[in-house]
């Protein structure tokens, strides 16, 4: 664990030696629960947010440029109630471009931490550093990304990229073997109902590191299936079960107002909409999509559809494959987005190579690029390993030996989508970089244009907070094993990690986007080891799309 409790209790002694304003003496008495945190910055404001709960819920904030609160540049009054599990948001304008500020909320009782936040810039903007994370499974290990990433001060922006909580009853992933002790989740309970995700979350907030990043690094978050239920789509999942848990509608209405009241981020109308975008000056446009829940057809499942038919035999398996390509997953209908988000983006972009930006910020839930198994993967199963693993394995060695997609959950999954977001990427976007979560396992492709010519875009994605990836399963691998297998089937690929967990960066200047993967190979020991840190970059081109990752 990076970030200390005594560090945080320090802090807040800072803020309670502070003078409060006279004004704010007729605050409610209570507590501030669970930290503070802001998000989603424009030019002149930023949205803040706290967890407070006493008396008749009335708090104060204020934004200052220094610390004393000397010089304060917005100051106002909020309400905390139990229609919104008493988290309060604030949405802050008024506010300088480009600009780093203080902010703090007041109660009867005495002030929140102290957090510091930034703005946007109006124009210009040289340069924006932003640290991506996905994958925060609390019981499986420790957060050190989010501690790292938190003591460091050249990040601007924190982007998520999903699963952010896990959903899962308790003791099932991880097996109360395998979960760290101490490290509890609430309820005990699968999520269903919106109690049930208010405890989720709340539990999930009691991280020091969590908390600390949310304190001092603005946020812009999406989310993936964990937030809703194992595997959704636009009307249901793999892990919802009706009637036992019933209607889809209502799990979805409970899952997204205990996101939009714990996540520092503007709720939108209509609430289920996540995908939005924003400006760093004239630097880059950060777009974040929806890939999960608002347009997404359901998942192909390769054991109800094609694996049957090659069991049966008697029939070509390369006539089967083209006639399941044919028939299914090329069907040009399917879609990750839906139509309205797909023009959407398209038009996002356009407007952002409009303006000159060099740089066009995408940020998603999974996987772009191909991960062709390897033959022999298998081979780095250990005898006991689960038939559920080996199953898995197997068939992604047979179907990428077929040239069919391992991973059907992923954009590999879909096609004619796939496509119709490379081509944006590549008609509209100046210099399209992509980054993503959901694998557990960090990847870094380089993606081509459907119509050839030029790359359509760079990716950065996969890579966990605490997650377990391959190495979970593929344990038969000496160092570096499985990354070398996975690397020599992928051409398109410029680095891997199947091994360890972290977060990464990316700087961006109007020349280059340079990057780093900070790893992390113990997440189970409250001590972080000390990082490994991958460093690769790409140039930018006016017409040419994004050079290749180069390490």
């Amino acid at each position: 664990m990076l970030i200390e409790r005594r560090s945080l209790l320090a802090a807040a002694s800072l803020t309670a030696a502070m003078p409060r304003p006279a004004w704010a003496q007729s605050l409610a008495h209570g507590v501030f629960t669970h930290g503070i945190a802001s998000g989603d910055p424009l030019a002149d404001g930023v949205v803040l947010w706290t967890r407070f709960v006493g008396g008749d819920g009335h708090v104060a904030w204020e934004v200052a440029e220094d610390e004393a609160f000397t010089n304060v540049a917005q100051r106002g009054a909020a309400r905390a109630s139990f229609a919104s599990d008493y988290c309060v948001k604030v949405d802050v304008r008024g506010l300088r471009p480009g600009r780093s500020y203080f902010y703090r909320f007041l109660s009867g009782a005495g002030p929140s931490f102290t957090g510091k936040t930034k703005t946007a810039p109006a124009t210009g903007g040289e340069s924006l550093t932003i640290a991506v994370f996905s994958c925060a499974n609390l019981p499986f290990g420790y957060f050190h990304a989010y501690g790292h990433a938190a003591l460091r001060d050249d990040i601007d922006l924190v982007l998520h990229t999903g699963d952010y909580i896990y959903e899962i009853q308790r003791g099932s992933y991880p097996s109360a073997a395998e979960a760290i002790p101490g490290r509890v989740i609430d309820p005990a309970n699968e999520t269903v109902s919106l109690s049930d995700y208010y405890q989720r979350y709340a539990s999930y907030h009691t991280d020091a590191d969590l908390l600390e990043l949310r304190r001092v690094k603005p946020m812009c978050v999406v989310w993936d299936d964990h937030e809703i239920a194992n595997d959704a789509w636009r009307e249901g999942a793999g892990a919802h079960y009706t009637p036992a848990e019933g209607p889809y509608t209502d799990r979805i209405a409970a899952a997204s107002k205990a996101y939009f009241d714990w996540m520092p981020i503007r709720a939108p109308e209509p609430r289920v909409r996540l995908y939005r975008s924003f400006d760093w000056g004239d630097l880059a446009r950060i777009v974040l999509l929806d890939t999960r829940y608002i347009g997404r057809d359901r998942q192909i499942d390769y054991r109800t559809t094609l694996a049957p038919q090659l069991a049966q035999g008697g029939a070509d398996a390369a006539t089967l494959v083209a006639e399941f390509r044919r028939a299914i997953l090329d069907d040009p209908n399917r879609t990750m987005m839906g139509p309205v988000q797909e023009q959407w983006f398209a038009r996002t972009l356009a407007e952002s190579k409009q303006r000159g930006q060099p740089w066009q910020l995408v940020t998603q839930q999974l996987v772009v690029g191909d991960q062709i198994a390897p033959q022999g993967l298998t081979n780095l199963l250990p005898q006991g390993v689960s038939p559920g693993s080996r199953a898995w394995f197997a068939s992604g060695e047979q179907m990428s030996a077929l040239g069919l997609p391992w991973n059907l959950d992923a954009w590999a999954g879909y096609p004619a989508a796939r496509a119709r977001f490379l081509e944006a990427c590549a008609a509209n976007a100046n210099n399209a970089v992509i980054v993503g979560g959901d694998s557990h396992n960090c990847w870094v492709n380089n993606l081509a244009a459907i119509s050839g010519g030029r790359l359509a875009a760079i990716e950065l994605a996969g890579g966990s907070v605490a997650s377990p990836g391959f190495e979970r399963s593929l344990t038969n691998a000496q160092p570096g094993e499985r990354e070398r297998m996975m690397h020599s089937s992928n051409p398109h690929m410029a680095f891997c990690d199947l091994t360890n967990r972290g977060y990464a960066t990316l700087k961006f200047t109007r020349a280059t986007c340079e990057a780093e993967w900070i790893a992390f190979d113990n997440v189970r020991v409250p001590q972080a080891p000390a990082p490994i840190i991958t460093r690769f970059a790409s140039a930018a081109s006016i017409g040419a799309g994004p050079g290749a990752w180069a390490l």
